[in-house]
């Protein structure tokens, strides 16, 4: 390289050329997408909570609360109970989602829908009309679930789609689809004694209704500086080594070529002198 630097011309040529083309290329992606937002309204309610009955040795009650809306979160929790207790909770209408991870503080980021070794995507959760939960050492038991795994959790979601109208209405029918007015009731049984006044059930369900829904949209300026950064990065790592060999071996001809020349200068002196003590020598003689 070093004998050619018109090779090190010829390197940084391509790669700038290169950053040009997938420069532009980033930038086509970008602006022209198939890709939609659709956004939905979240609503925390906690509905009223009413007991219905019990046995008369008070081993089982019965407690009931009524929803309407496109249900997400469902959690459902209660203290106050015996150690080993059995509480059940089952809605009037359809089915609702539940796992003894979800919403769990010791899960891991844990979600119903996973990805088979097929990139097959499935619902790990349990889908059932009722679910059950038992009451831990200290009389509280737990129970969450998801009224729908298709509404979006956050409240905002994306689809492909054709037209704006195409995701649209493929929203509305997603919020169709999960809209159920329930009755749920909620069952405690135990095999000691359930003493109602010392229990608290306490719910919280998540309503969505879908707001509107847009193009999904970048800035164009910042992506493609993102990208322009990343492309110059990537090819300055590709020609560090073979700049560094260059002006390395830049180096090493320039130092040669002062050893050179100072090994040229000293036999040249070294001559002068030779002839000078000639000349000296014949003198006096």
């Amino acid at each position: 390289m070093a004998q050619n630097p018109n090779m090190l011309r010829t390197l940084i040529g391509l790669g700038l050329t290169l950053i040009i083309i997938l420069s532009y290329a980033v930038y086509s992606a970008t602006v022209d997408t198939s890709y939609y937002l659709y956004h939905f309204d979240t609503e925390e309610q906690s509905p009223v909570i009413t007991y219905e009955s019990g046995t008369d040795d008070n081993t089982s009650h019965i407690w009931s609360f009524t929803t309407e809306g496109a249900l997400t979160w469902i959690n459902i929790s209660a203290e106050g109970l015996p150690a080993g207790s059995v509480m059940t909770v089952e809605t009037s209408a359809g089915e609702w989602w539940s796992h003894e991870m979800l919403g769990s503080d010791e899960a891991n980021r844990f979600s119903c829908r996973e990805l088979t070794s097929d990139f097959e995507l499935i619902n790990v959760c349990h889908a059932a009309s009722s679910h059950s939960t038992e009451a831990d050492g200290d009389g509280v038991a737990i129970l969450r679930g998801l009224g729908s795994p298709d509404l979006p959790l956050t409240g905002l979601g994306s689809i492909n789609a054709l037209s704006v109208e195409d995701a649209e209405s493929y929203a509305l029918e997603m919020e169709n689809n999960s809209y159920y007015s329930r009755l749920w009731t909620i069952t405690i049984e135990s095999d000691d004694a359930i003493y109602t006044e010392l229990v608290d059930i306490t719910t919280l369900i998540v309503n969505n209704t879908y707001s509107h829904t847009v193009m999904f949209q970048v800035d164009p300026f910042t992506e493609l500086m993102w990208s322009i950064t990343a492309l110059i990065s990537c090819f300055g790592m590709a020609l560090f080594i073979p700049v560094s060999v260059y002006i390395a071996s830049r180096a090493k001809e320039k130092r040669d070529e002062r050893i050179r020349l100072e090994a040229e200068g000293i036999d040249s002196e070294g001559s002068v002198s030779s002839t000078e003590r000639k000349i000296e020598a014949a003198e006096d003689g």
